[in-house]
């Protein structure tokens, strides 16, 4: 597929959840009868525009996104009764979460297709243990069984004749089950120059098939018996009919938790090497975000259909997880000072209000042209 074909598709995926983000704070604010003043898809400067009850519906040049523009959504008293900021405390927060809520139902809705469709069963690939040992993920619901993956084939080796590929789980061989890699590694090894009858399960595919290789005794160095790289992974199976019933926001509490303890150690990997470099390396933005998914829909074509869509699914459920964090300009910031509002009836004076979060709109900015730097530096390395 054409490079610049999944670029675009990859940029109108992530405007496409930030509209559905938006779209939460439009209709919540008419429902309260707040005058949106203009609901944009994309960012400025403007290509379209259209003004249809007192709104001025907009699309924008940039595809990264959306906005809703409120009138007194910068917290000034105002005398019309329309205004955002004439509406109580919980009213204010209703309408800031909503946007939050739209994600977390688009994240509960495709991760329960999904899963109902793979009979309630997920495989999260861990990559390869680093220092030694792997993310010690032990999820919240499920029932949770670890596996070894192959990460890479090797050319011109017998897992490369016997047909292996990317993302294949060993689900046994020789009908034994390996949770680790140093004990499949030990089996292989310990059968080289014999035939070896493995089962195992594309996450890809999602289809198993039955697979005969012959590790080699005497391999170049480097490629070890078989010619595989090998990664970790963990089976979840929701069994019980509560988890069937709940499986989609279970699962989302699962990815969140998979997200904080995957970030979690690249911080102390940081830390440990004295080097950004874990952090840098791994986390992107939205530039980087959308060269991912198009790469991977370049990559995978129809094939990888299923796991693009739970890509979708994990990315919505990240930016509302982001967006209620009380960070300054985000939504969570706003949601902060509504609440204290509620809970103490007391105002933080406007000006503070708009000083803080014209702050934090700056280190937000500084940290977005940061990460699109490292974002593009990464694409074109």
């Amino acid at each position: 597929m054409n490079i610049i074909l999944t670029i675009i598709i990859g940029a109108l995926i992530l405007t496409l959840l930030v509209t559905l983000h938006e779209l939460g704070h439009f209709f919540t604010a008419k429902f309260f009868k707040v005058k949106v003043e203009e609901f944009g898809i994309g960012f400025p400067p403007k290509l379209w525009s259209k003004k249809k009850g007192g709104t001025d519906y907009s699309i924008n040049a940039i595809p990264a996104g959306g906005f809703v523009r409120l009138l007194g959504e910068d917290g000034e008293p105002s005398s019309d009764p329309k205004s955002f900021a004439s509406r109580g405390p919980w009213t204010r927060a209703t309408i800031i979460v909503s946007g939050v809520v739209m994600n977390l139902l688009l994240a509960f809705i495709l991760f329960t297709v999904l899963l109902v469709l793979s009979n309630f069963r997920v495989d999260i690939p861990l990559g390869v243990p680093t220092g030694g040992q792997s993310l010690d993920m032990n999820f919240p619901f499920g029932t949770q069984t670890s596996k070894v993956m192959v990460l890479f084939v090797q050319d011109n080796t017998p897992a490369h004749e016997a047909q292996f590929q990317q993302l294949d789980e060993i689900t046994s061989a020789d009908g034994r089950t390996f949770g680790e890699i140093e004990s499949f590694q030990r089996y292989v090894t310990g059968n080289a120059g014999k035939e070896i009858n493995f089962d195992v399960y594309n996450i890809l595919d999602r289809e198993s098939r039955k697979v005969v290789a012959t590790p080699r005794e005497n391999p170049p160095e480097g490629e070890g018996s078989l010619g595989v790289f090998l990664g970790e992974s963990v089976t979840i199976q929701y069994s019980s009919l509560p988890e069937k019933i709940l499986v989609g926001p279970l699962h989302s509490i699962n990815m969140i938790y998979y997200q904080a303890n995957a970030l979690s150690d690249l911080v102390s990997r940081a830390f440990e090497e004295g080097t950004p470099e874990p952090v840098t390396e791994t986390v992107s933005g939205p530039v980087g975000i959308v060269a991912m998914i198009g790469a991977f829909i370049g990559a995978t074509g129809a094939k990888g259909i299923w796991a693009l869509v739970e890509t979708i699914a994990l990315l919505s459920l990240i930016l509302a997880v982001i967006n209620v964090l009380p960070i300054p300009a985000l939504d969570g910031g706003r949601l902060f000072f509504s609440v204290f509002e509620g809970i103490t009836s007391k105002k933080i004076s406007p000006r503070v209000e708009r000083l803080v979060h014209a702050g934090g709109f700056v280190v937000l900015i500084l940290l977005f042209i940061l990460i699109t730097y490292n974002d593009i530096i990464k694409i074109f390395r």
